[in-house]
């Protein structure tokens, strides 16, 4: 029997300053939920400002939820000197060949190292090995607007789910706020739980210490 992301079950815990958006609801149920999600990003805000937030997300989640993503959120802070700081995360199961988590790890370790661009680095988190990586990207700018530059941060995690790696991706265009973002990927990276889908949930497991900046600085 061939597997589906939906083969697998995961839980994070996002951090304040994070939206979760409502993936895999019935369409009778999404509206409400993505309008009491504007409501929370503009709580100050104008109704234009609500509706505009909820359509965007609508057609996002629909992207989502059919392109088997298992979680989304979208993080906005405030800065020192008042802008905006946002970034966007995703949370993927990919399908590899069901190894022991430990060589998983290190096939993607070495494997993400050839690309130059990359910072790659092995962690260890609560629910087992993984890789960290960052690098930026580039989106293709048209003849009116230009291209964009991000950077991403990923973790590779190969799930205890035999044949399945959990990618937590975290974007943003806010380079200056990189640090902030790489440790906040690392904290939801310790919360992650996962588990054959239709199990029960286990009891939490407590985050293991230590920074993300001793490994990118």
């Amino acid at each position: 029997m061939s597997l589906s992301p939906q083969s697998v079950s995961i839980t994070v815990d996002t951090p304040e300053g994070f939206h979760d958006l409502p993936l895999h609801l019935p369409a009778d149920v999404l509206d409400a939920a993505l309008w009491e999600l504007a409501e929370r990003i503009w709580p100050g805000g104008t109704e234009f400002q609500r509706e505009t937030t909820a359509i965007v997300y609508s057609d996002l989640t629909t992207a989502l939820t059919a392109d088997d993503v298992l979680h989304t959120a979208v993080a906005l802070y405030e800065t020192e000197d008042g802008a905006a700081s946002t970034a966007h995360l995703l949370v993927r199961a990919q399908a590899v060949e069901p190894q022991a988590p430990e060589v998983v790890a290190a096939s993607f370790q070495e494997t993400l190292s050839f690309d130059e661009h990359r910072n790659v680095a092995r962690v260890d988190l609560p629910c087992g090995p993984a890789v960290l990586s960052l690098h930026a990207t580039e989106t293709e700018g048209g003849a009116v607007l230009p291209a964009l530059e991000f950077a991403q941060v990923e973790l590779y995690v190969p799930a205890p789910v035999p044949g399945w790696l959990i990618v937590l991706a975290l974007t943003t265009p806010c380079f200056a706020d990189l640090p902030r973002y790489t440790g906040i990927l690392r904290q939801i990276g310790e919360s992650l739980a996962v588990r054959p889908a239709g199990q029960e949930d286990e009891p939490p497991k407590t985050p293991a210490a230590g920074d993300v900046r001793a490994v990118f600085g």
